[in-house]
């Protein structure tokens, strides 16, 4: 492969290999700036994304569990926000379920957007004005 004196392929306008972006604090950076851009033209959706793209980096299960709509129902009890932050963010949010959910495109569903990453659906909805995790289901598509 032939390369200009920059490192680029030849004919190619990408930036050398050096200089891409790589790991998750960039892309989060890029999705937050996005996120944060577009939150004046939608209802508060993009603002909520934010802050759950945040808690998710951070691994804050208390934040991520002060965006869900409380009482929230899991393993057939209803959880409070410590309920949420102390058993359901550690038993639903793997690394490998964090990794997706940091990507994933949220899919617009009646009211809600749903974000899909095996093995779950994270339904997010608004409620009294406010976006909100509001439930999980066992995500049945492969």
């Amino acid at each position: 492969m032939r390369c200009d004196d920059r490192g680029r392929r030849a004919g190619s306008h990408a930036p050398p290999a050096a200089t891409r972006w790589k790991g998750t604090p960039w892309r989060v950076a890029l999705l937050l700036a996005v996120s944060m851009a577009t939150a004046r033209a939608d209802d508060g959706f993009a603002v909520f994304m934010t802050q759950w793209r945040e808690a998710l980096v951070r691994r804050d299960a208390v934040a991520l569990a002060s965006l869900a709509q409380t009482p929230f129902l899991f393993d057939g009890r209803a959880q409070d926000e410590a309920g949420v932050a102390r058993v359901v963010v550690p038993a639903l949010i793997t690394d490998e379920v964090r990794a997706c959910l940091l990507d994933a495109v949220p899919v617009a569903e009646d009211d809600r957007q749903v974000l899909f990453c095996a093995p779950y659906a994270f339904y997010l909805g608004r409620v009294a004005g406010r976006w909100r995790w509001v439930e999980f289901a066992a995500d049945g598509e492969p």
